[in-house]
C-alpha cells in the first residue's frame, strides 16, 4: 500500500471516529425528575394543596372540634365569636372517623381554613367565601351517627372496613357523601338535621 493511500485511510478512520462520538453525545440519557419531586395533591374545592399528614390516626369529628378553641387561643389570641361554616373529610371509615378534618371557620370578621390530623391543628393558606349558614355543634347529626343511620344506603350491599367513604362535606345544612358502589362513584345527599336522604336534591 502506497504512503498517500495509508494517510488517506487513516484520515478516514479519524473522521468516522469523530462522527460516532458526536452522535453518542447527542443521543445520551436525558435528564429526568428526581424521585423526590412529585405533583402537589390538590383538594377538590379549588383550594391550595393540603400538607400530607406526618402521622396517621383515625380521628372523630368531635375530637377535632374540641381541640379547635385552644389552638386559636394559643396561636391567634382568639377566644370568642368562633363559628364553623364548612366541614370536609376524605377517606372516612364506617365509624365516621378520618385521618384528617378540614373546617372553614370565621372569627373577628375573618374567614380561615383549618385542618386537623394526628399532629394537631394547622391553617391552610386560602382566600375565598364560606357557606353562610353556621354549623352549630349539637344542632346536626354528627358524621359517625349519619353513617350508622344510613349504613345500608352508604355502604351498599357489602360494607367492609376497606370500603372507605371517599369524601364527606357539610355546608348550609346539607351533607354530601361521595362513595364507590359496584366500582362506580356515587354522590348521596342528606339533610344534616334529620339525617334523611334527599333523593331528588339538585
Amino acid at each position: 500500500m502506497r504512503r498517500p493511500d495509508i494517510i488517506l485511510f487513516l484520515l478516514s478512520l479519524v473522521i468516522i471516529w469523530i462522527v460516532v462520538v458526536s452522535y453518542l453525545a447527542a443521543t445520551g440519557p436525558s435528564t429526568t425528575l428526581q424521585s423526590g419531586q412529585q405533583n402537589a395533591k390538590k383538594i377538590d374545592i379549588g383550594l391550595l394543596p393540603l400538607p400530607e399528614a406526618g402521622q396517621f390516626r383515625s380521628i372523630a369529628f368531635e375530637e377535632a372540634v374540641e381541640q379547635l378553641p385552644s389552638f386559636l387561643l394559643e396561636n391567634r389570641g382568639v377566644s370568642s365569636n368562633i363559628t364553623i361554616h364548612y366541614m370536609r373529610a376524605n377517606n372516612l371509615d364506617y365509624d365516621g372517623k378520618a385521618s384528617k378534618w378540614l373546617l372553614g371557620i370565621r372569627y373577628d370578621n375573618e374567614s380561615a381554613l383549618m385542618y386537623y390530623d394526628a399532629s394537631g391543628w394547622q391553617s391552610v393558606p386560602w382566600k375565598g367565601e364560606l357557606p353562610e349558614r353556621e354549623i352549630i355543634v349539637g344542632s346536626f347529626i354528627p358524621p359517625g351517627e349519619l353513617i350508622r343511620k344510613n349504613t345500608g344506603i352508604i355502604a351498599g350491599s357489602n360494607p367492609t372496613q376497606k370500603d372507605l367513604i371517599k369524601r364527606m362535606e357539610l355546608g348550609n345544612g346539607i351533607y354530601t357523601v361521595t362513595v364507590y358502589q359496584q366500582d362506580k362513584q356515587q354522590t348521596l345527599v342528606f339533610d344534616a338535621g334529620s339525617g334523611a336522604l334527599i333523593p331528588s336534591y339538585a
